[in-house]
């Protein structure tokens, strides 16, 4: 029986690419999380967040067989692109039926931000996650990617396109705008 946590991602995407459901089970286990806090980020409902990243993983099951690891696409990119696409998705139906969308203008560039450093302010998750709706979303992107995801600057870089240095000035602006709404209390 393998040691599923030894194996690196691309070693369970060739594995699950031939139809291995534990290896596509890591994968999950691996990712599931991140998804989840990615999209909870961007919408203001628990359950739609948990009905959208399981849709992010039945979608990866069908499309795994065309994934080809390259250098430009790192497979946790792949994977976050398909996330932002079904947050595309959504609000373009909440816009269909509704009239308006629960966040405004997620664009080609969307990722995420994180908890520990925003908790330590002293407020609860629910309070946090009602001001970074209140975010543009490429800030709420970054926060969520940086201090919830835990990815690196670079990491973060790769999965919003975005430069290094962009990267970095946006997470400062995104802290400042977040901090400012903090002050007002405008949860």
């Amino acid at each position: 029986m393998p040691d599923w946590q030894e194996k690196t991602d691309q070693e369970l995407v060739e594995l699950a690419q031939k139809g291995n459901r534990e290896a596509f089970a890591e994968i999950y286990n691996r990712y599931g999380e991140a998804i989840y806090r990615y999209l909870y980020g961007h919408v203001s409902n628990e359950q739609d967040a948990e009905d959208m990243t399981a849709d992010v993983f039945l979608n990866l099951w069908r499309t795994l067989p065309q994934y080809q690891e390259n250098k430009k696409v790192p497979f946790y990119v792949f994977l976050y692109r398909i996330a932002r696409n079904r947050l595309v998705d959504y609000f373009r139906h909440q816009k269909t039926h509704d009239g308006e969308f629960d966040s405004p203008d997620i664009g080609e560039d969307t990722p995420a931000p994180r908890i520990t450093p925003l908790i330590i302010a002293g407020r609860d998750v629910s309070d946090l996650h009602r001001y970074l709706l209140k975010l543009p979303p490429d800030y709420r992107t970054v926060l969520i990617l940086r201090f919830l995801n835990d990815l690196s600057y670079e990491e973060t870089a790769e999965v919003m396109g975005k430069s290094y240095g962009a990267v970095r000035v946006l997470q400062h602006r995104a802290l400042a705008a977040l901090r400012a709404l903090m002050e007002r209390g405008e949860a």
